[in-house]
């Protein structure tokens, strides 16, 4: 019995596999739909993040000139000491130590 069932499977599974599809249908007006889903999906609105994200090389390149640029510059000692002077953090320690920097 189990003989005849795994036979009548194999001859059934043999008729599907032997069965072509009939696709002729699908195939009518497909590359118009296709580029009309195509200009559709082009002429939505682009999110703020796409031109965020072509635009990131510039952003790197200016990153890494100003750090070039940081990096380059002369530093004038009076400049920074008069910054430290000038900071509030010096003025409060100045003003409870009685005392100059």
């Amino acid at each position: 019995m189990k003989d005849e069932s795994d036979k009548r499977l194999d001859e059934l599974l043999s008729a599907v596999r032997a069965q072509k599809p009939d696709t002729s249908r699908l195939e009518y007006g497909f590359e118009t739909r296709l580029m009309a889903r195509l200009r559709e999906e082009g002429s939505a609105a682009k999110p703020w993040h796409a031109f965020a994200w072509r635009l990131s090389p510039v952003f790197a390149g200016i990153v890494v000139a100003l750090g070039i640029w940081t990096y380059c510059s002369p530093r004038d000692p009076e400049m920074d000491a008069a910054a430290v002077t000038a900071s509030d953090e010096a003025q409060m320690v100045e003003y409870l130590t009685g005392n100059g920097i």
